[in-house]
């Protein structure tokens, strides 16, 4: 191996690092309690270090984020293609999404992350992030196999024909964003009911599937 490629190897073994140790970090606390300090200790090296691989904290947020997205986006295209019909694409559109936010609950929380959080970002900053562009492409993405399912089930007859697809797939993710955002009481309410979460997502599925049959 030649000294360049070593060189970019190990470069990019620390990004990875520098990425793995603000997750972590970012799964325990808000974007506005985690600095750039603590990650740098966390994976350590001198906060000036971090700077060469991030230009800010949010461009770091968004590459975390954009590493959960990847896999969410693999994840829904892979599962989706299996279906023939409509309403069975958009059956495992839904169970893909369910086995992502099982399997990463933090990255899902961060995709999903509450509206004051996003408030605490430096707009000039997010929007000259390439991971930020990135991860808003891939999230487009994801809506459109979630709109082509369902507008697929109203050509099949199996789906309402008063149905916008647009409009059902963003519901859906509204109510993925309340899910993952749900307060106390709410959960507290379920609990007293013996519902748990596997119980209660797939609920919202029959649900949701409810609505859009015809």
């Amino acid at each position: 191996m030649s000294l360049a490629k070593w060189k970019e190897r190990e470069r990019e073994e620390r990004k990875k690092d520098i990425i793995k140790a603000a997750r972590n970090l970012l799964a325990e606390k808000n974007f506005d309690d985690v600095t750039m300090d603590e990650i740098a200790r966390e994976v350590g090296l001198g906060k000036s270090t971090l700077y060469l691989y991030f230009k800010n904290k949010e461009s770091l947020y968004f590459a975390v984020v954009l590493r959960g997205i990847r896999i969410w986006y693999e994840s829904v295209k892979s599962e989706v293609e299996k279906g023939n019909t409509g309403l069975e694409k958009f059956m495992l559109y839904g169970k893909a999404n369910r086995t992502f936010s099982n399997r990463y609950p933090d990255y899902f929380r961060l995709l999903y992350s509450p509206t004051s959080i996003k408030k605490e970002f430096d707009p000039d900053k997010m929007n000259r992030s390439e991971e930020f562009q990135e991860v808003r492409e891939l999230f487009k993405k994801i809506m459109s196999i979630g709109i082509d399912s369902i507008q697929k089930g109203i050509d099949d007859g199996d789906i309402r024909q008063d149905v916008d697809p647009t409009e059902a797939a963003i519901l859906l993710s509204v109510i993925y964003n309340g899910r993952v955002n749900m307060g106390d009481w709410a959960r507290d309410l379920l609990e007293t009911k013996d519902i748990d979460d596997d119980k209660f997502d797939k609920d919202i599925g029959d649900l949701f599937l409810h609505m859009l049959r015809k």
